[in-house]
């Protein structure tokens, strides 16, 4: 939802300033990192290898001890692509 959001407010502000050229250059490399994360994230949740599975769930609980949940949280939330 963020992204769709961020798309509308750069494509508004491509047409208030005649710019349209550059909408796609500034917007591509933001659908495209959207797409690889979620990706990642997926592949990890859904992972049926048993070996990745179980160092998920060791590495999670350990990473919840550091700033990794609020990054996650941020990059979730497509907070970061301004």
């Amino acid at each position: 939802m963020n992204t769709g959001i961020q798309d509308g407010y750069a494509l508004d502000r491509a047409f208030a300033t005649g710019q349209l050229d550059g909408y796609e250059a500034q917007r591509r490399p933001v659908a495209q990192r959207v797409v690889a994360f979620t990706d990642r994230t997926t592949r990890v949740a859904t992972t049926r290898n048993e070996i990745a599975r179980a160092a998920r769930n060791i590495a999670l609980p350990l990473l919840g001890h550091t700033d990794m949940p609020k990054k996650l949280a941020t990059e979730l939330a497509e907070l970061n692509y301004r």
